[in-house]
């Protein structure tokens, strides 16, 4: 039957329906319903994620268009009305669930492979998605814009969306940061807006690791001096204790201090960790990789629809986002499954124009008549 699968149909076959039905169930996404299941809902957001649909109109029009082509991805038109009923009432937390279900694919076939260090890296940070507070009251950020934010942790080693939070703009990242930091054993790499020390006390608790950024009005005093130099990217190397009361009551152990100068930039940065097996450049490459994750929230917004929004409810918001993350992560799972090595920013724009085409995602690229897509190297997010 391979002839009748098209490249949707094979972005999809790596979803569990039963484990989305699962969530389904929970939230109870198909009480009452007569056309459009959830699980059809979810492939038809698919499809309106890869095309880059402006609209619910638009998604429309084009099913409609491509009407006798849809029934091999297992899809039918659906009405405008039908789709937004659907997106103001099915349960946001269902498409949660399934990323979640996808996440476990995904760390399954991650293992251990291409591990930089003996613990695994996990990158931590936050990305705001602007939104007009005339549409969307609900997401009050400042006096007068609105946004909601994406917390996310990247796989540091595999570059895979591992966990995300959804909330209102006005959420603080650092608030999301312990939810986000449960694993032991793990080195979690975040900018300086995460400094919390509190919260970096809990890391070490769970016996995980942080690198991130001093503050600079942090209060400290020089317990030992490990290294010192003048030249060189590593100009420091130390143990540190907070000096301050509060600091010192939310971090009572001993903290590690690099100084790193970035020769290009001409310009010094001081990291501070609780890793003291590690060498210094080590320390200082760790947070180098967190650019990654701004890579990726680069690449999702730039493409994937996440910042223009088909409904303008919290849960219509929230569930375009999280299928956004869904597509990125079917992505990831094909690339590592299929061992397609073009980006996935190639492979998503070649999918727009053959979605309903009898062909698998590989044979897009494995043929002589592949897409002749030139993609611009300056969004080099080494993931995807």
């Amino acid at each position: 039957m391979r002839k009748y699968t098209t490249v949707l149909g094979n972005l999809l076959s790596h979803l569990d329906r039963s484990d989305f039905e699962k969530g389904v169930k929970t939230y109870e996404g198909d009480k009452g319903v007569r056309t459009l299941s959830t699980y059809n809902l979810l492939k038809t957001l698919i499809y309106g994620q890869v095309t880059s649909a402006f609209s619910v109109r638009e998604i429309e029009s084009s099913m409609a268009v491509n009407s006798s082509k849809l029934y091999h991805s297992g899809l039918k038109p659906v009405k405008r009305s039908t789709l937004c009923d659907a997106l103001e009432k099915r349960d946001h937390r269902i498409f949660e669930s399934e990323f979640n279900s996808l996440v476990a694919k995904a760390r399954q076939i991650a293992g251990s492979k291409g591990r930089r260090f003996k613990n695994p890296l996990k990158i931590i940070d936050a990305s705001t998605i602007e939104l007009c507070l005339d549409r969307f009251d609900w997401a009050k950020f400042r006096t007068t814009k609105g946004a909601v934010k994406l917390h996310l942790k990247l796989d540091g080693d595999t570059l895979y969306p591992e966990q995300a939070k959804l909330t209102t703009g006005a959420i603080h990242e650092v608030n999301e940061m312990s939810s986000l930091c449960q694993d032991s054993g793990a080195i979690y790499v975040m900018d300086r807006g995460y400094v919390d020390y509190k919260r970096l006390y809990d890391i070490e608790l769970r016996k995980s690791f942080f690198v991130t950024r001093m503050k600079s009005n942090c209060d400290y005093e020089i317990e030992q001096e490990l290294s010192k130099s003048k030249t060189g990217p590593i100009r420091y190397d130390g143990v540190i204790r907070l000096r301050s009361n509060k600091g010192h009551n939310s971090y009572p152990g001993p903290i590690r201090m690099v100084r790193y100068h970035d020769e290009e930039y001409d310009r010094d940065y001081v990291f501070i960790t609780n890793n003291f097996e590690l060498a210094a450049q080590e320390i200082a490459d760790i947070y180098k990789s967190r650019w990654q994750v701004e890579l990726f929230f680069k690449w999702i917004k730039q493409n994937l629809k996440i910042k223009t929004f088909w409904g303008t409810s919290k849960n219509a918001v929230f569930i375009q986002i999280w299928v956004a993350l869904i597509v990125s992560l079917l992505l990831w799972i094909h690339k590592n499954i299929d061992g397609i090595t073009v980006s996935a920013q190639r492979i998503i724009q070649a999918m727009k124009t053959t979605i309903l085409t009898r062909r698998t995602i590989l044979d897009l690229f494995n043929t002589k008549n592949s897409p002749d897509i030139s993609v611009s190297n300056q969004l080099s997010f080494q993931g995807f």
